[in-house]
């Protein structure tokens, strides 16, 4: 009897040995689970981030200048002429240079060399080649020949935006070498140029018109209608887009 009652006891502490080691077992491998989803939670909500970052990089805008329009004076009833002034700004809206220009008729054109660079490297923010580079060229009008236009940056040189040695520098040799690489796919491809082309941005204008110059981080430039400030000689930061308002 004795035995039996010792076999018992056995029997019983085993049975709890097996099932102890089997709930801590049981109770290790799904606390591996846990930390295992934490870490590829946090490893997704990176990843997340980074696209989410890329996909603003793609989309971004940003500023080149202000088109403000000072007058049109008529004769007969159509439009003699059109008095603007060009509003160069840098990076943080700030005013770099002011022109003013006058060209018949009331379509202005702003022509600018544009060179867009891949999409991976816009999209992961390279130093060089992460958006658009525009070199303003000239103005004109539809009743003059853009041959005739009125200069606005020289050719070849650095648009004064640029202020990085290193930057200005990778820039200067695209500029010195614009139309070659326009005109050599290969060339191009090897900087990591996707297109290197001249462009213009044109809307017809009136007096008091004010027109954003932008240009997309993948793409071209645009005059996009703005509200015009209270004060041309105060911060040109706080303009807004007529979408906008």
């Amino acid at each position: 009897m004795h035995e039996i009652k010792r076999l018992i006891v056995m029997t019983v502490l085993l049975a709890a040995a097996v099932g102890g080691g089997i709930w801590w077992g049981f109770n290790d491998r799904q606390e591996a689970k846990i930390r295992d989803l934490e870490a590829r939670n946090v490893d997704l909500a990176d990843q997340l981030e980074k696209r989410s970052e890329m996909l603003q990089r793609l989309g971004r805008e940003r500023r080149l200048g202000l088109v403000r329009v000072l007058e049109q004076p008529e004769v007969g009833g159509v439009v003699e002429s059109t008095t603007f002034e060009l509003i160069e700004l840098d990076d943080d809206g700030s005013e770099l240079a002011r022109q003013s220009f006058s060209v018949p008729g009331d379509v202005v054109f702003i022509d600018a060399q544009t060179v867009r660079f891949r999409s991976d490297d816009v999209a992961s923010g390279h130093p060089f080649r992460g958006r658009t580079l525009v070199l303003l060229r000239r103005v004109y009008s539809d009743r003059m020949p853009p041959v005739e236009g009125l200069p606005i940056d020289l050719p070849g040189a650095v648009p004064p935006g640029y202020a990085s040695e290193t930057v200005g520098r990778f820039e200067r040799g695209i500029w010195e070498q614009f139309w070659g690489l326009a005109r050599d796919p290969e060339a191009a491809e090897s900087i990591g140029i996707r297109v290197a082309q001249g462009e213009a941005a044109y809307k017809p204008m009136q007096a008091g018109d004010v027109f954003e110059l932008r240009v997309d981080a993948l793409g071209g430039i645009s005059l996009v209608p703005v509200q015009p400030p209270s004060d041309w000689s105060g911060d040109l930061h706080e303009i807004v887009s007529v979408s906008d308002r």
